[in-house]
C-alpha cells in the first residue's frame, strides 16, 4: 500500500495509558498514514521514544503534575512550544490533536507550515470539565481562555472530531466546517460476553478515579448487604484517596491503575457496571462514558447518572438504571433490584451487546475518521459525517 501521507498527532498525557490515542493511530496505519504521536508525559513514566507497530510516540514537554492548575501554565508553554517545533521539523501533512489544550499547538505550527491540514479531537467538552477549575475568579479566567482558543482554532480546522452527536451543534455554532463523529466505541473482539453466575453480585467502575464523592455513595451503598461487593480500578488524580476510604470498608476491592489490555478481562469479574458521574459539569451532561459502552459489549446492565445524555439513552432502550448517585438509598435500591433478578440484568445486558454489534462499535468509528481523512488527501467519497 502506498503511502496517503504523514500525520502528527498531539497529546497532553501519556498516550500508553489512552486506548482512543492508540485506536485512531492503529486506524489510520492500518489505512495507508504514517503516524507520530508526541506526547506530554508528565510524570515520565514512559521512555523518550517508542516504536509501535508501523508508528511510534515521542515524548516531549517538561515534568509535570497532572492537576496542577496554575502552577503548570509555564510548563504548558513550554509543551506548546516543543510540540510545534518538532512538529515543524517533521513537516507532516496533517497535525491531529487531541483535546482543546493542544490546539495550540496546530496554531503554531501552521504558521509556519501554511499547508498543514489541521484536525482537532474533542474527547470532552473541555472548557466545562474537571480539566478547568469551575469555581470562583480561577474558574472564570480559565473558561474564557478555553473559550478564547476555541474560537481561534476551530473555525481554522480542516475537520473536527467528536466523540458524541450531543456535541455536533457546540462546535458548529463555534464555526467548526466540518465534524466528524467518532466515538469512544469499544472494540467487538476485545469485549466478549460476560457470563458470571456467582452467588455474589459484583458492581464495577473502571477507569480513572477523579469524583471521590460518587465512588463514597456507591461504597456506602454495598456495606449493609453481604453479598454485594465493588471493584474499583485505575489511576486519577483520587485514586489515593479512594483507596484509603476503602480500606476502611467491607468488600470493596481497589486496584491502581490498569494497562488498555487487562480492561476486557476485569469486565468479566463483574455483574454490573457503574458509570456515573458528576452531573452539575456541563461536559458529563453530554458525553458518553466509556464504561457504558464498554460494559454494553460485554452484555451487562449500566448504572448512569439520571439527567444526562447517557442517562436517557440508557433509559429508552433499557440498558440498566438512570440514578442519582448521590443517593446512597437510590444506589442501593438498584443494585438490590439487579441482583435479585439475573434475568433482568442479563436482558438488560442483551440489549446493550445488540446496540453495540449494530453499529456502536470501534470498526464503525474508524471507518468515519478514515473516511475523513481520505477526504483531507483529496480522495472522493467519505462516509457520513455524523450518525445518531
Amino acid at each position: 500500500m502506498s503511502v496517503r501521507g504523514t500525520i502528527v498527532m498531539v497529546a497532553s498525557a501519556s498516550v500508553t495509558a489512552d486506548p482512543r490515542i492508540i485506536k485512531e493511530a492503529e486506524a489510520l496505519v492500518a489505512d495507508g498514514w504514517e503516524v507520530v504521536v508526541l506526547a506530554w508525559d508528565r510524570a515520565r513514566r514512559d521512555p523518550e521514544r517508542i516504536e509501535r507497530d508501523g508508528w511510534r510516540i515521542e515524548r516531549v514537554g517538561p515534568e509535570a503534575a497532572h492537576g496542577g492548575g496554575p502552577r503548570n501554565v509555564a510548563k504548558y508553554w513550554r509543551f506548546w512550544a516543543e510540540a510545534a517545533a518538532r512538529c515543524v521539523a517533521l513537516a507532516p501533512d496533517v497535525i491531529h490533536c487531541h483535546d482543546l489544550d493542544t490546539a495550540i499547538v496546530a496554531v503554531r505550527a501552521r504558521r509556519r507550515l501554511p499547508r498543514l491540514r489541521v484536525v482537532l479531537d474533542f474527547h470532552e467538552l473541555y472548557r466545562e470539565s474537571r480539566a478547568l477549575p469551575q469555581g470562583g475568579l480561577p474558574g472564570v479566567i480559565a473558561r474564557a481562555a478555553a473559550r478564547l482558543v476555541e474560537r481561534t482554532a476551530i473555525p481554522k480546522a480542516d475537520v473536527v472530531v467528536t466523540v458524541t452527536s450531543a456535541h455536533v451543534a457546540y462546535y458548529e455554532r463555534l464555526g467548526a466546517r466540518r465534524v466528524v463523529l467518532v466515538e469512544n466505541a469499544p472494540d467487538l473482539d476485545r469485549y466478549t460476553v460476560v457470563d458470571r453466575r456467582e452467588d455474589d453480585f459484583v458492581v464495577s467502575f473502571i477507569g480513572q478515579k477523579r469524583w471521590i464523592t460518587g465512588l463514597v455513595k456507591l461504597m456506602q451503598a454495598i456495606q449493609p448487604h453481604p453479598h454485594l461487593k465493588a471493584l474499583l480500578a485505575g489511576g486519577g488524580t483520587a485514586a489515593e484517596e479512594i483507596a484509603r476510604i476503602a480500606s476502611t470498608m467491607e468488600r470493596i476491592e481497589v486496584l491502581g491503575r490498569v494497562e488498555p489490555d487487562e480492561i476486557p478481562g476485569l469486565y468479566h469479574r463483574c455483574d454490573a457496571v457503574y458509570a456515573c458521574y458528576d452531573a452539575s459539569l456541563g461536559n458529563w451532561r453530554t458525553t458518553i462514558p466509556v464504561k457504558a459502552l464498554e460494559g454494553m459489549a460485554c452484555g451487562l446492565p449500566v448504572i448512569v447518572t439520571r439527567g444526562t445524555w447517557i442517562g436517557d439513552f440508557v433509559e429508552q432502550h433499557e440498558l440498566g438504571f438512570a440514578i442519582d448517585p448521590l443517593d446512597v438509598a437510590e444506589v442501593e435500591e438498584v443494585l438490590l433490584r439487579l441482583s435479585s433478578d439475573r434475568e433482568l440484568a442479563r436482558e438488560m445486558g442483551r440489549r446493550g451487546r445488540a446496540i453495540i454489534e449494530g453499529g456502536l462499535n470501534w470498526a464503525a468509528a474508524a471507518r468515519r475518521l478514515t473516511d475523513a481523512y481520505r477526504g483531507l488527501a483529496g480522495e472522493a467519497g467519505p462516509g457520513p459525517d455524523v450518525v445518531d
